[in-house]
C-alpha cells in the first residue's frame, strides 16, 4: 500500500490494504494527525478489493471510541458492498464514488 496526500486530512491509499505493516502505516498517520488536533479524515480507496480487518478495527474503534470522523471513498463496488454488509457505514462514512469528486487536491 501506498499513501499518497491529497490535503492536510485527506489521503489516497493505493495499492492492496492488507498488510500489518499498513495497519502501522495508517494507525502512526492517524495519530500523528490526532496529536495535531485533527479529529476528521478523508481516504480515497481506489483499488483495493479488501481491506484487513486490523485496520476495520481501528478505524471502527476510533469512531466509536473516541469520536473521530471518517470518511470513505470507495471505487471498487465489490469493497463497498461488504464494507456496508458488515455495517461499517452506520459508525464511517462510506461513499461509494472517487474522493477526488469531493476535495479538490492542493
Amino acid at each position: 500500500m501506498r499513501i499518497e496526500k491529497i490535503q492536510d486530512n485527506a489521503f489516497m491509499l493505493r495499492g492492496k490494504i492488507k498488510e500489518i505493516s499498513d495497519y502501522h502505516d495508517i494507525k502512526a498517520l492517524i495519530e500523528k494527525m490526532r496529536k495535531n488536533g485533527i479529529n476528521e479524515v478523508y481516504f480515497g480507496i481506489p483499488q483495493a478489493k479488501e481491506i484487513s480487518f486490523y485496520i476495520l478495527g481501528y478505524w471502527l474503534k476510533l469512531a466509536r471510541k473516541n469520536d473521530f470522523k471518517l470518511h470513505l471513498f470507495i471505487e471498487s463496488p465489490l469493497l463497498y458492498s461488504n464494507i456496508v454488509k458488515l455495517g461499517f457505514s452506520e459508525f464511517l462514512e462510506v461513499i461509494d464514488g472517487r474522493l477526488e469528486e469531493y476535495i479538490q487536491p492542493i
